[in-house]
């Protein structure tokens, strides 16, 4: 049976890619405008099962550049099935266009930028925000998929409500897709990854689009209003129908168990599930262990996969941390434990008289003010109480804080220092926030891990690849849809 084909826009490190692939989709080819991400993506879709091939690699960056007269051109990166550069280059190339044109796409999907996006200001040059969403609309109208996916953050769409007559960016892409090219049913998504087997709180929205042809003969039906993957959770905890009667929604909350053909009760999964058998060495229950067969590792041993005889994660590589920092955050973890805000931190800073500031640090604290230390790390010599580690670390830069274990985590972000691990006193690892965006273990980033803030307006390194990235298992279920829809 023909694979369905589809092409990955703005396409990051892969996150999108790997989730259609083990839906059954194949990749046709990834259109990415940082170097650093297309090269994790060209790593772990075209040389998955072999050494890094740094000469092939440089082949491809500089294969953009070898048309006629100097024109810019991805013939050859197309080949290669990574196109490194900007969509709006990539349109302008006509012989490309045509080699994509040839390749009988039937899914076009990825996350276009939308914050400035609006309808009556496509004719506005000025408006750089916009022509990234009518790029993405250029490709559906020239290329003419079966099926299209736009992907991006929840607080663009906010209620799908106009507020004084103007509708949201979000809203206003999802009637352009309806009249695009000929034209497409769309229905929008309210998806949280928490919903889909992602140890993780990340909410975003969706537009998913089959061609009216397709979805008058396969009767699809849709909805103005947003399906909401919270909805239809809970809709499937009591028993109900979490479809709601529409025939364009992902399957949410289940484990599915293909072989037996069962499927479980759903439950959200926390971040101490996505960490289970890792610590700051590495692998911490041996794969033949009986225990590493309890349920609470069942989403670690899906993430390690079939891959136990590997040693250590590829990307598992603890920061440096001075002292006073891992006192720090050990102290974050108490006031974890014991309800305290890490704002307390911020006070001394602020307040240039001591005295003051030490009743102010006594008031934030309240009964723990003076209560006995508990005999932690950032305990030392010559503290009498609570209020004296305060003062001593004391620090601008309190907003960090503890991810919850009995908790899905928090959104995973670009920068690194903004979470500290849910048991030890440090940040996390790029292996364990992949965990938590369900990447599996075999999944490489490349480049460096992360960057000065100077550089983040150009560079995207491992941090930042991990925290933009589609969380797999939740694209998964979107692919998963398509195939369902869209199979003979």
């Amino acid at each position: 049976m023909k694979k369905i084909r589809f092409l990955d826009l703005f396409a990051g490190c892969g996150g999108l890619s790997l989730g259609f692939e083990h839906a059954g989709l194949e990749l046709a080819t990834a259109v990415e405008l940082s170097p650093m991400a297309a090269e994790t993506h060209f790593r772990n879709f075209h040389l998955r099962n072999e050494a890094w091939d740094k000469d092939l690699w440089r082949q491809v960056l500089e294969s953009s550049d070898s048309g006629e007269g100097g024109k810019k051109t991805f013939a050859k990166q197309i080949d290669h099935g990574m196109v490194v550069g900007s969509v709006l280059d990539l349109l302008k190339d006509d012989e490309s266009m045509a080699m994509l044109e040839d390749l009988g796409l039937d899914v076009i999907a990825g996350g276009p930028p939308c914050q400035g996006f609006s309808m009556a200001g496509r004719r506005d040059p000025d408006d750089k925000r916009n022509k990234l969403p009518w790029a993405f609309l250029d490709f559906v109208e020239r290329l003419n998929p079966k099926a299209v996916v736009i992907e991006n953050v929840a607080g663009i769409n906010m209620a799908f409500t106009s507020r004084g007559g103007i509708k949201p960016a979000f809203a206003q892409l999802h009637e352009a897709l309806k009249e695009v090219g000929r034209g497409y049913r769309v229905q929008a998504i309210e998806a949280n990854a928490k919903h889909f087997g992602v140890p993780q709180n990340r909410p975003r929205m969706l537009l998913v689009g089959i061609r009216e042809d397709i979805a008058e003969d396969k009767c699809i039906e849709v909805s103005d209003e947003p399906w909401r993957s919270v909805d239809a959770f809970e809709a499937l905890r009591c028993g109900g129908d979490p479809t709601m009667g529409l025939g364009l929604v992902p399957e949410v909350g289940s484990i599915v168990d293909r072989r037996r053909g069962m499927k479980r009760q759903p439950n959200l999964l926390t971040a101490a599930d996505a960490l289970s058998d890792l610590d700051a060495d590495g692998y911490r229950d041996d794969p033949g262990d009986v225990k590493y067969f309890e349920r609470k590792h069942r989403y670690a041993r899906k993430m390690r996969g079939g891959r136990r005889n590997v040693k250590a994660p590829k990307n598992h590589n603890t920061r440096n941390h001075s002292a006073r920092v891992v006192e720090r955050f050990d102290l974050y973890h108490f006031f974890a434990d014991e309800n305290i805000s890490n704002s307390v931190l911020g006070l001394p800073t602020r307040i240039d008289d001591e005295f003051k500031a030490r009743q102010a640090v006594a008031e934030k604290l309240g009964d723990h003010a003076k209560a006995a230390l508990p005999g932690r790390s950032f305990e030392k010599e010559g503290d009498r109480d609570l209020v004296d580690v305060v003062m001593r670390l004391a620090t601008l830069k309190h907003t960090q804080r503890v991810v919850k274990d009995d908790e899905p985590a928090p959104t995973v972000v670009t920068l690194p220092d903004d979470y500290v691990h849910p048991s030890e006193a440090r940040i996390m690892t790029v292996t364990e926030l992949a965990r938590l965006q369900s990447f599996p273990d075999w999944f490489e980033f490349r480049s460096k891990e992360t960057t000065g803030s100077h550089r983040r307006k150009v560079e995207v390194p491992q941090y930042t690849q991990v925290g933009n990235a589609v969380p797999p298992l939740m694209a998964q279920a979107i692919g998963e849809l398509l195939v369902e829809v869209l199979r003979p």
